[in-house]
């Protein structure tokens, strides 16, 4: 994974990149997080970058809503996600969503599927460790 070239934010040359993922299986009529991941607090500011999601019957995409929670709060954008974004090994640019020192990120998911599955979520994107600071 790269950081996008045309990147909408200023950043600085020191960062470092991250790579989150998990499967779980979830029972039909159930909402839950896939994982949720506390972030370092060791960086100046970060972006979830790229997402992609996954399950073992492609064809219950139909019946389950996704989103992408900061703070278990769902990001407008992604906050209602009813088809495959990018695939669970090949994940897609998305939209930048910034992340703050010690945040929670999750990938969420109801099932409506009218059977069990198993979901798989990832999420990646980079920490800056030096944005706003004096060269």
């Amino acid at each position: 994974m790269s950081i996008p070239i045309t990147f909408p934010y200023p950043r600085s040359a020191n960062v470092e990149l991250f790579d989150y993922y998990a499967s779980l299986t979830i029972a039909n009529g159930t909402s839950t997080s896939i994982f949720s991941q506390q972030l370092p607090t060791l960086f100046k500011r970060g972006f979830i970058t790229y997402a992609g999601f996954g399950i073992d019957n492609p064809t219950a995409f139909n019946g389950s809503i996704w989103q992408i929670r900061v703070n278990s709060v769902a990001d407008r954008y992604y906050q209602s996600i009813q088809d495959q974004l990018g695939s669970f090994d090949d994940p897609k640019e998305i939209a930048p969503i910034l992340v703050r020192p010690g945040d929670l990120i999750s990938v969420y998911v109801t099932n409506t599927t009218g059977a069990s599955h198993l979901y798989a979520g990832r999420l990646r994107g980079f920490f800056d460790f030096a944005y706003g600071e004096k060269s």
